[in-house]
């Protein structure tokens, strides 16, 4: 696998920062394929699994029909898929591996740029749904109320 194409430091810093608003800025005029590219290298692939990682800081809580397992697999070819289970709850969302959860209520499928640009308010899921750039498997309105469950619901929010 190669490396990847090379970032400026600010650029690096704020696709790893984990701030919505600093994310955004950093895909701010980056080329569609650079960012695809460089995150199926280890770095990119580091940065995917720490947006996993932060999903229980940003989730806001609400769901009230028990737990659901909604399982994300993010594609960045050639590289392998990244994919987690999130097991979302009334007050909590456990990130797991994938298949230690159960049969996912939903699953939802996207290329790697896709879900950066979803996970920072960039870009809106019904606009990458309809795009193609996202699919969905399962139960719909269960996705359709991620970005909400995240706080990610409009873009260009703070954060």
């Amino acid at each position: 696998m190669t490396a990847g194409p090379t970032f400026s430091p600010e650029r690096l810093a704020g696709l790893r920062s984990g701030t919505l608003s600093e994310v955004r800025a950093a895909l701010a005029g980056l080329p569609r394929e650079d960012l695809a590219a460089w995150l199926a290298t280890p770095d990119g692939e580091d940065v995917l699994r720490s947006a996993f990682e932060r999903m229980p800081e940003r989730y806001t809580g609400g769901l009230t029909d028990g737990p659901q397992t909604a399982r994300w697999e993010v594609a960045r070819p050639p590289a392998d898929t990244v994919a987690y289970d999130l097991v979302l709850t009334e007050d909590t969302c456990d990130v797991r591996e994938t298949g230690n959860s159960g049969a996912p209520a939903v699953t939802l499928t996207l290329d790697a740029v896709s879900f950066v640009e979803m996970a920072s308010a960039a870009a809106q899921g019904m606009d990458l749904l309809l795009g193609g750039r996202l699919h969905i498997q399962g139960d719909v309105r269960l996705a359709m109320r991620m970005e909400s469950l995240f706080g990610l619901a409009e873009p260009g929010e703070p954060g």
